[in-house]
C-alpha cells in the first residue's frame, strides 16, 4: 500500500518558493520575448568593397554613406559597407588568395584580368569604368626644378619618388605615362624606352601605393614624382605644400569596378550589382567629381585642360602595354638597376 506522503510548507517556505517559480517564469518570458524581437529584427546585411587607396575618402565620407541610406530607403534592409583599401594590384592578389571582397574597384584593367586568371571573376565579366584622372607630376612649390614634362625628369641629378609598380596600378600608370609620352612625340619605342631608362635612374624612393608615395613626399622626400591629378588635388586641399604640373602630353587613367563572382551569392547579387550602379548614376559621379575625379563617360578629346591626352588604348590596350612594358621591360630592364636608397623603399600599404 503507497504512502500518501502530505508535506506541509511554512509559510516561509511557500513565499519563498513561489516567489522562486515567479523568478523562474519571468525569466523565461524575458528570453522568449527576447528571441521573437530578434526574430522580427532582420540582421544587416553587409557589402564587403576593396578599392585603391587614393578612393578612401570619396566612398568614406560620401558613397558608402548615401548608398547606405538609398538602399535602406527602398529594401527596408539595414545594410553595412566594410571597405577595404590599399594598393591595386596588392587587393588583387588578396582576393586571387580568397579575400572576401563583394565588389573590387581598381585603379585600372589589368587587375581585373588578374581575378579572370584566378577564376574569382567570370571571363564574360565585363569591369565597369567609373572614372578618369590625367597623370600628373608634383614638385616643390615653386617648381624650382622647372619642370615642364615628363622629359624634364630625366634631367641629372633630380631625386625621385615613384609608386611601386610591382603593386601599385599608380605605379603601373606612372610608367605607361613616361612611356607612352615620349612614343606620342616622337613615334619611335627606342626613344620612349630611352626615356623611361633615364627617368628611373633618378628614382631613389619607392613606396607601395600612390597615396604612399606622397605620403614620403610630404615628410620632405624626393623633389618630384608621378601620380594621379586628383590625389594631388586631394593633398593641396588638406594643405600639403606641392606644386601641379600638367605635362601636354600625358596618359589618362580609368578606373573600373567588377563585382567577385566567386565570393557572392545569388541573394547578394542584388545588392552588388546595385551598388556598381550607383556609381554610375548622377549622384555617384556628383560624388566622385567633388572629389577631383573625373566624369566615367569622357573619351577621346573630351578630357579638359590636357592638350595632348592619350590613354592606354593608344598603347595596345592594357593586355598589352602590361606584358610589355610592366612585366617585360620595366621589370627585366630597369627593376634589376634600380639604386634606391637605404631607407625602406616601401611605404605603408594604402594605393
Amino acid at each position: 500500500m503507497k504512502r500518501l506522503v502530505v508535506r506541509f510548507i511554512r509559510d516561509s517556505d511557500w513565499r519563498r518558493r513561489v516567489g522562486s517559480t515567479l523568478g523562474l517564469a519571468l525569466m523565461i518570458a524575458v528570453v522568449i520575448y527576447g528571441r521573437i524581437v530578434m526574430s522580427d529584427t532582420p540582421t544587416p546585411i553587409r557589402l564587403v568593397v576593396y578599392a585603391f587607396s587614393t578612393q578612401e575618402e570619396v566612398l568614406t565620407q560620401s558613397i558608402f554613406p548615401a548608398f547606405e541610406e538609398a538602399w535602406e530607403a527602398k529594401t527596408g534592409q539595414d545594410l553595412i559597407i566594410e571597405g577595404v583599401f590599399g594598393p591595386s594590384g596588392t587587393l588583387a592578389a588578396q582576393i586571387n588568395l580568397g579575400a572576401p571582397s563583394d565588389v573590387a574597384l581598381f585603379s585600372n584593367a589589368q587587375h581585373v584580368t588578374q581575378l579572370k586568371v584566378g577564376r574569382r571573376v567570370r571571363v564574360n565579366n565585363q569591369p565597369v569604368g567609373f572614372s578618369h584622372t590625367p597623370m600628373v607630376i608634383v614638385t616643390r612649390p615653386g617648381n624650382p626644378r622647372g619642370i615642364t614634362g615628363f622629359s624634364d625628369l630625366a634631367q641629372p641629378g633630380l631625386p625621385l619618388l615613384h609608386a611601386d609598380p610591382r603593386s601599385s596600378g599608380a605605379g603601373q600608370w606612372a610608367v605607361l605615362a613616361e612611356y607612352g609620352s615620349a612614343l606620342q612625340d616622337s613615334g619611335d619605342r627606342a626613344t620612349a624606352e630611352m626615356q623611361l631608362q633615364a627617368i628611373w635612374r633618378n628614382v631613389q624612393l619607392l613606396g607601395a601605393s600612390a597615396r604612399a608615395t606622397m605620403t614620403l613626399f610630404e615628410l620632405g622626400a624626393g623633389d618630384a614624382f608621378v601620380t594621379y591629378e586628383h590625389d594631388a588635388l586631394l593633398a593641396q586641399e588638406r594643405g600639403a605644400l606641392l606644386e601641379i604640373v600638367m605635362p601636354s602630353h600625358t596618359i589618362v587613367s580609368r578606373h573600373v569596378a567588377v563585382i567577385v563572382d566567386n565570393n557572392v551569392t545569388p541573394g547578394e547579387l542584388p545588392l552588388a550589382q546595385a551598388f556598381v550602379e550607383y556609381l554610375l548614376s548622377d549622384a555617384g559621379q556628383q560624388a566622385f567629381s567633388r572629389y577631383h575625379l573625373r566624369p566615367a563617360d569622357l573619351e577621346g578629346e573630351q578630357f579638359p585642360g590636357i592638350a595632348q591626352p592619350f590613354t592606354v588604348e593608344d598603347l595596345g590596350g592594357w593586355s598589352k602595354a602590361y606584358t610589355l612594358l610592366v612585366e617585360g621591360f620595366w621589370q627585366t630592364e630597369i627593376e634589376p638597376r634600380l639604386h634606391l636608397e637605404s631607407t625602406p623603399t616601401v611605404l605603408g600599404t594604402g594605393e
